[in-house]
């Protein structure tokens, strides 16, 4: 049973509980408002009764014989009761009837009471002619010198207005059912609209494949629980098809940069092959084809670190960094590069603080240094300048090479960009350093920036939110 109702559609399952709960709080409902009604209509009746009965106590006197007086006269057989005074009946012990004293001739009524039940208060309803019926209150009595109780029964008419009790009883048993069967169709066709977006949801997830990874989800409402569901998944597909995007690029990339190192490992090797050749000739190609094995190494290497950093691989654990002391510390390890080059690297910091992960940082500030020293000229200074402005900390590398024209500044981070007439395939570049610091930078939720220096050079800029404004951040989130 269980599983069977876990394999109906969620729109089934809305609709039934819908029902459910609407029929429990309307039969609930219904059997409060009837209950009342019936205590208010009755309590004035059978307050009615007990008045009446409190007179004839006063009044009643049962004599030997079982003679009856009231008010002291004795009450005649068969005598014809005055309307005015209380209907009563009494029964004795035996449950045999003593008197019946009520304003009706007998033989002129379709039935009469029967004796009540011993030993009981009783209220009860008897019709008497086809127009008439009896509202009774029955209830033991003991008439003065008798040892057991008899039955008194008072007696009024029932008032019509008590008859719409039945009437609001045939209402409630009517109109229930209907309004159980509205509230199952009502159920099933409220819970089809607001489910809708959901089935919209469905049909349009389906329908998403590699081939159409830039489709979303439709957002009818952002601020219902639907629409943040869509939203959600929109997000987890666009970080899919950047996913993918990457990918596509890592392999387009891979094949576009792997093919002049290898074309170039064939036609070395096939030259090689083509005659005999000394010794020394053999240790030269030998040689040209490991320098172009090393190349591509390294080439592939570096695609790796980028799809990684792309990708999200890398997960930055921030620490709270003390940027001036680690950009002294990356010059110190890469210092000795700059003096084979005959070149300076001075430093202008100011002490500031960041969170970030270091060794997401490091590479991508070597990068940014190697860069200065590798397009400088020997005998030339790079400057490193580290400041704190405006909740943020800026790491300013400025060489003093050739520059680069305003024209090709936007895409100096794109991979395997280069500006072919200053930043040439000889010295070594692949097009990926810069992309690999813009990569790492985005992790550490930071930016790369590039402007030129006069009266030459390039000056590239290594943002990071300051870790007091991070806390602040946070604090506020």
């Amino acid at each position: 049973m269980n599983s069977r109702w876990q394999h109906r559609t969620l729109r089934f399952r809305l609709a039934v509980w819908y029902a459910l709960g609407g029929t429990v709080l309307l039969a609930a409902f219904s059997a409060t408002i009837y209950t009342f009604v019936a205590q208010r209509m009755a309590s004035p009746l059978n307050e009615n009764l007990r008045r009446d009965l409190a007179v004839i106590e006063a009044h009643l006197k049962v004599g030997a014989g079982d003679r009856i007086y009231w008010n002291g006269s004795e009450v005649a057989p068969n005598v014809i009761w005055d309307s005015s005074d209380p209907w009563f009946e009494l029964w004795d012990e035996k449950g045999q009837l003593v008197a019946r004293l009520w304003p009706f001739t007998e033989n002129r009524l379709n039935r009469v009471p029967a004796a009540p039940v011993r030993g009981s208060d009783t209220l009860s309803v008897f019709r008497i002619t086809p127009d008439i019926r009896l509202r009774t209150y029955a209830t033991p009595f003991r008439p003065p010198g008798r040892d057991r109780d008899w039955m008194i029964r008072v007696m009024r008419i029932h008032e019509p207005a008590a008859d719409a009790l039945g009437s609001l009883l045939a209402i409630i048993a009517f109109s229930l059912p209907l309004v159980v069967a509205l509230l199952v169709a009502g159920g099933y066709l409220i819970t089809r609209h607001w489910l809708k977006p959901l089935e919209l949801m469905v049909r349009q997830a389906e329908g998403i494949t590699a081939e159409n990874l830039g489709s979303r989800l439709p957002v009818a409402d952002a601020e219902d629980e639907l629409g943040r569901l869509a939203a959600a998944f929109n997000r987890t597909l666009a970080r899919l098809e950047d996913s993918f995007r990457t990918l596509d690029r890592f392999v387009a990339d891979a094949s576009h940069e792997l093919r002049t190192p290898l074309t170039t490992l064939r036609s070395v090797g096939e030259v090689g092959l083509r005659r005999s050749r000394t010794v020394e000739e053999y240790r030269e190609i030998i040689g040209s084809m490991l320098e172009e094995a090393q190349r591509l190494h390294q080439l592939v290497e570096r695609l790796l670190e980028l799809a990684s950093a792309e990708g999200g691989a890398k997960v930055a654990h921030r620490e709270r960094l003390r940027l001036d002391d680690f950009v002294a510390a990356c010059v110190a390890e890469i210092g000795i590069l700059a003096e084979s080059r005959n070149q300076q690297i001075t430093i202008q910091a100011a002490r500031c603080h960041v969170l970030a992960d270091p060794v997401l940082l490091r590479p991508a500030l070597q990068n940014l240094i190697d860069n200065a020293m590798k397009y400088s000229p020997a005998g030339t200074m790079v400057r490193i300048t580290v400041e704190a402005a405006g909740g943020e900390c800026r790491v300013a590398v400025a060489d003093e090479g050739p520059g680069i024209p305003p024209e090709h500044l936007a895409q100096l981070a794109e991979r395997f960009y280069r500006v072919e007439d200053s930043r040439v395939r000889g010295r070594g570049g692949f097009g990926l350093g810069l992309a690999i610091t813009k990569a790492y930078l985005r992790v550490l939720g930071g930016r790369l920036e590039v402007a030129p220096v006069q009266p030459q050079g390039c000056c590239f800029s290594l943002i990071l939110p300051e870790a007091e404004r991070v806390g602040r951040d946070r604090a506020d989130g």
